[in-house]
């Protein structure tokens, strides 16, 4: 017992005390936690993928942490709970979330634990708003990840999720809407009301509530639907791993502050992979293309990018203008502010998966020293660390000084980077608020980009009845591991900058790779099916097709086996037997799917020329360019080897 008060109080005494909480908030997975964590093997699962063990690799959590961390609310409410729990799928009669079907989706299932009675899979919580019990996601949906060898399923914390929310949504719409007639409604009625089904005016009731749901939920994958307009409208679906989260945070708060039935929205169509999460709190800057900082507003930026986050999976949200005080707003939201705070210090506390802490339990094989040790050389002579700082994962002190490259240089998809500078919205009730606005509508009152909209609302949201919530706002600086002040750390951008009411990142950010291994595909969009590719050039199909060596322009994603040589998931040699459900097929060609870019070690992408350590300048003040020579295969695979090593 003692060991699991000091757990889950004592090191988060301090900010329980700020908050005026109880510790005891921290005390829900019991005395003796599952040694598990609750997690299921699966002998036999889609894909061929089969476990019969989980191992959990040292990522300085315990059973009560990671257990903690998949079961807390941050406020999301998706669906009422009851009708969750009593959901049919569309064509059959087991619960939609049966463990099979939520496997489909490549959620990670669990068994019941005492802050999870139900066995919802991680990442699935149960919330309580204003009386009434929700079901919704926790940042652990999407940011836990499970890759498997040899019978063993890693269970990885912090990791990017394989799952598939869009379908999953997609489906559950379609189970709502036939569950709106039929037999399948009086199961339904039945199950969740009990013998008020037989009331006729609570039945009519629960029918026009599932409804309402069912038209909020069509809406919501409608106005998502990855639609390309300047490619003929062709709809690129994101497969597993992948998920357009600014575009659907983008949509949400739209329909949340219009005024108008039918808001104006932005295709959802430049998904990116779910970003792994060690050392995020320690990061200057935040997101693929940078946009969050984590030290702004006096240290509550993390804060923001959290109240954001949950508006965009399913918080509870209405805006309104005070009567009579124009520009005064309401700001009214399930987000659990609180949870969040405690959520992010956790995560500061958590370390990267060490391949080399696994082989040594077996669980991995074990890495070749020797090539590895060729493989730095390799790091320091193709100047990696210029864009990837290598940090110390069990570093308490650790910073992370965000490195970005311009999409005029790094030539990667620039759907996602693009979108999050150009989309536009209607303010609609900010009209008093000055979001900004659009860059290509100036004369347009009524338009503005939709980030200084989104930044608005997470304000708002954050702020609303600030006076209660002081001790709350003090926590989150103090707990934030880059001090009160963002000009505390050394930060050097060198990247290209377009200003519209505040800076927009016309660029990708570069990350440690400390933990890479446990994170394919690569590249921001997943484009790359393992690290070795990485290292090849993008490449036609003809040029494939003649034997030359590149990256795959098709592959499959979906299976969780690890290719410990090539460092990805092993790729199928039948993946035809799968039909329901389907492998997806990565497609290059298709939009928003480039896998090009990113290609300094084949002497394609150049890199700024460095002189005594500083990035050298022209006459005319342009940074001076130079490209490295092509690598060769040796050298390939130990670089491989190398990155194992982080």
């Amino acid at each position: 017992m003692a060991r699991i008060l000091w757990t889950n109080v004592a090191k988060f005494s301090f900010i329980s005390t700020a908050v005026g909480l109880s510790g005891c908030a921290y005390l829900t997975q019991g005395p003796l936690p599952d040694r598990d964590r609750g997690a299921m093997s699966t002998p036999v699962d889609y894909f061929g993928d089969k476990t019969t063990e989980i191992v959990y690799p040292d990522q300085n959590w315990d059973a009560a942490d990671s257990l903690w961390y998949y079961n807390t609310t941050q406020g999301s409410n998706l669906l009422p709970y009851d009708i969750f729990l009593n959901l049919e799928q569309a064509d059959n009669t087991k619960p939609f979330r049966d463990n099979d079907n939520m496997q489909k989706y490549r959620y990670l299932i669990q068994k019941p634990t005492l802050d999870n009675e139900d066995g919802l899979p991680v990442g699935w919580v149960k919330d309580s708003y204003e009386g009434k019990d929700y079901v919704g996601l926790t940042c652990a949906a999407c940011h836990t990840t499970q890759v498997n060898f040899q019978g063993k399923g890693i269970r990885i914390d912090g990791g990017p999720a394989m799952a598939d929310m869009e379908t999953l949504l997609v489906d559950l719409n379609r189970a709502l809407d036939v569950s709106l007639v039929g037999e399948k409604f009086q199961r339904l009625a039945k199950n969740v009301l009990g013998k008020d089904a037989e009331d006729s005016t609570k039945l009519s009731k629960f029918k026009q509530d599932l409804t309402a749901i069912h038209e909020t939920l069509a809406h919501y994958v409608t106005v998502n639907t990855p639609v390309h307009p300047k490619d003929n409208d062709k709809v690129v679906h994101y497969g597993y791993g992948r998920l357009d989260a600014f575009g659907r945070i983008y949509n949400r708060v739209l329909t949340h502050v219009s005024m108008d039935k039918t808001p104006r929205t932005n295709p959802a169509n430049a998904p990116v992979s779910y970003p792994f999460l060690w050392d995020t709190p320690h990061h200057d800057f935040i997101q693929w293309n940078g946009v969050g900082d984590n030290g702004s507003a006096l240290g509550v930026g993390p804060l923001g990018r959290n109240t954001g986050e949950v508006i965009g999976v399913f918080a509870t949200l209405k805006v309104s203008e005070e009567k009579g005080k124009p520009g005064k707003f309401i700001y009214e939201s399930s987000a659990e502010s609180r949870n969040q705070v405690r959520i992010e210090d956790q995560l500061s506390k958590l370390w990267s998966p060490s391949w080399q802490e696994l082989a040594k339990r077996g669980a991995l094989p074990n890495i070749d020293q020797m090539l590895a040790q060729k493989g730095e050389g390799v790091f320091k002579e193709y100047q990696c660390a210029a864009c990837h700082q290598v940090i110390d994962r069990t570093d308490s002190k650790r910073i992370v000084v965000a490195q970005f490259s311009s999409l005029d240089w790094i030539k990667t998809d620039p759907q996602m980077a693009t979108n999050a500078m150009s989309y536009c919205g209607d303010v609609g009730v900010l009209k008093n608020a000055g979001p900004g606005t659009c860059p290509t509508e100036v004369n347009n009152k009524n338009a503005s980009a939709v980030l200084p909209i989104v930044s608005t609302t997470t304000m708002g949201v954050m702020t609303y009845d600030i006076f209660r919530r002081l001790g709350l706002f003090f926590a989150a600086i103090v707990s934030n591991p880059l001090g009160l002040f963002k000009e505390n750390v050394p930060t050097q951008r060198h990247v290209e900058l377009q200003v519209a009411n505040k800076a927009y990142l016309n660029a990708y950010k570069g990350r440690p790779l400390n933990g890479i291994w446990a994170t394919a595909p690569y590249l921001h969009n997943g484009s790359v099916p393992n690290l070795y590719e990485l290292f090849l050039p993008s490449c036609t199909d003809a040029e494939i097709a003649q034997g030359k060596a590149c990256r795959s322009n098709k592959f499959y994603v979906g299976n969780r086996e690890l290719d410990t040589k090539k460092v990805g998931f092993v790729q199928l040699t039948n993946p035809g037997q799968f039909r329901e459900p389907e492998l997806y097929l990565f497609d290059a060609a298709l939009p928003s799917n480039r896998n090009s870019g990113h290609e300094y070690s084949t002497g394609r992408t150049p890199m700024p020329k460095l002189v005594d350590g500083k990035v050298a300048l022209d006459e005319k003040g342009e940074i001076v360019k130079h490209f490295f020579s092509p690598i060769n295969d040796e050298k390939r695979l130990a670089l491989v080897e190398y990155l194992k090593t982080l």
